[in-house]
Formats: C-alpha cells, sequence, structure tokens
C-alpha cells in the first residue's frame, strides 16, 4: 500500500489481492478512524482508493460487496440500496456500504461470510498447481541454462534474465502470504483460506514485488526494441515478437477466466520458459 496526502485529501495504491478482502475492509476502517473516508476507487479490482478528511464525521465500519460473484450476494447489495444504506463507491465489480460502527456485526451476516469462502484459496487445489507450475519453471529454466550457447545469443540471454526475475517476483508474493498464514492472519474454514488482515512485513514484500515487475515490464520493453533496432536479424526478431505475442496473450486470457492474483506471474514464466525456445 503506498500513500500520498494533499490538502486534506489521501489517494492509496491498493494491491490487496482479492482474497484478501477482510483485509481490505480492515484498512478502510482504519483510514475512517484517522477521519479519512473512501469518497472514491479507481481501476476495475480498486487499484486505487481515495479518501477525504472529515473530523467531524463519525467513525464507520464498511462492507464490501463483490458483485456478480452470487446471486444471494446480489440480492443482499439490491436489497442493502433499497434499505437507502450508505454507498461509499462502487464500480463494475465492487460496491462498498459503509454502516455505523455499532452496528456492524449486526450487518456483517452469513452473506460476507459464504463471499469470504467463495473469494478464499482451495488450499490443497492452490499447493497442487502452485507446486507443478514451480517444478515446470525450475525444469524449463535449467533446459534454458544449458541452451544458453546455442541459437541467437541475445534472445537467450534476455529470456533467461526475465524468466529468473518473474521467478523472484513470484516468490516475493508467495513468501508474503506465508508470513502472514504463520503470523496467523490467514483464516481457514473447510479447506478454504482468506485473510483477516495483513502485516507490515507482507505489505512491504508486496510493494517490492508491484515495482519489481514494473521494472521488469519497462526494462524487457527497452530491451527488446533495443534488439529489434541494433541486431539484424530476422530470427532473433520473430523470437522477440513470439516472445511478447506469448505473454500479453497468457496474460489477457488469465484475467479473462480467473480472477487477478499474483500467481498470473508464475503462470506466464512457465508458459513463456515452455513454448519460447
Amino acid at each position: 500500500m503506498f500513500e500520498r496526502q494533499k490538502n486534506k485529501c489521501k489517494i492509496v495504491y491498493n494491491n490487496y489481492q482479492f482474497y484478501e478482502n477482510t483485509a481490505l475492509s480492515e484498512l478502510i476502517e482504519k483510514q475512517m478512524n484517522e477521519g479519512y473516508y473512501l469518497c472514491g476507487i479507481i481501476g476495475e479490482s480498486s487499484n486505487i482508493l481515495k479518501f477525504c478528511y472529515d473530523k467531524t464525521k463519525k467513525p464507520e465500519s464498511c462492507i464490501i460487496y463483490h458483485k456478480h460473484l452470487d446471486e444471494k450476494i446480489d440480492a443482499e447489495i439490491e436489497k442493502m440500496k433499497a434499505e437507502k444504506m450508505e454507498m461509499l463507491c462502487q464500480n463494475n465489480h465492487y460496491i462498498i456500504f459503509g454502516i455505523p460502527s455499532s452496528e456492524a456485526d449486526g450487518s456483517k451476516s452469513d452473506i460476507v461470510k459464504k463471499q469470504n469462502k467463495l473469494l478464499g484459496i482451495p488450499l490443497k487445489k492452490s499447493a497442487a498447481l502452485i507446486l507443478i507450475l514451480l517444478i515446470l519453471s525450475i525444469i524449463s529454466l535449467v533446459l534454458k541454462i544449458l541452451l544458453i550457447d546455442k541459437g541467437n545469443l541475445y534472445f537467450n540471454q534476455m529470456s533467461l534474465v526475465l524468466y529468473l526475475a518473474l521467478n523472484i517476483v513470484f516468490l516475493l508474493y508467495f513468501a508474503g502470504d506465508i508470513y502472514d498464514i504463520i503470523q496467523g492472519k490467514g483464516i481457514c474454514s473447510d479447506g478454504i483460506m482468506y485473510f483477516s488482515s495483513r502485516t507490515k512485513f507482507k505489505d512491504i514484500l508486496f510493494r517490492m514485488g508491484d515495482i519489481l515487475r514494473l521494472v521488469i515490464l519497462l526494462g524487457s520493453i527497452c530491451i527488446s526494441a533495443a534488439i529489434l533496432i541494433f541486431v539484424k536479424d530476422g530470427v532473433i526478431a520473430i523470437n522477440v515478437l513470439k516472445m511478447w505475442l506469448i505473454y500479453c496473450t497468457i496474460g489477457y486470457i488469465y484475467r479473462l477466466r480467473i480472477r487477478s492474483s499474483y500467481l498470473s506471474v508464475l503462470l506466464i514464466q512457465v508458459f513463456l520458459a515452455a513454448l519460447s525456445f
């Protein structure tokens, strides 16, 4: 989370994952206790939260609902709208209601618990998927290293560095989640896990991961452009373009079919390593 404060307004960069719904609620309520009230959200996943300062307003609790997740949740949203509950913000995926702190326990009903389960991580399936992807990733990286002296040297070196960097980014995020589970922030119910809050250490790791992802993306674009401009080799050009086609295609399909999370980093890395020899 990154904050920028100016003239009694605050812009907060939000990198909470979809399974941290309860933790995100806690973040918003913490801001309210400091006198900052949610007044805007930007991005499909509410990547930017906008707060305004109002010292005269009483602190509130909030409930975050995900639209189109479940029929009962959508019905609860319509019910709260009909009851003219205070709506703090909404976009195509999220709607956030504010409620008096004294009524919070009664309002956070079984619907919220059901939503947490729907948004949570199936532990066994997720562990199996991550293990399979990591094994494939290691195998692909070993093959890349063995074949680095064959074929197109410029492209092989660049792609190898890219794959290693993506693995490091994934491990930063993954270590953050593991740390919070050890610290008791992860709540497990019927084999499904979600997070009630986030530690400062995990927040730092996730922030580092976001910065490194941006550096990797910008760096890869610049290096790819330089290779295409200065290396007059049609095969290398095709390989570079093929790498970016795979990267963009897998990233787009992942966003369409699966809720966005850092697992996309590992998924993209595996497909890039496996398909761009």
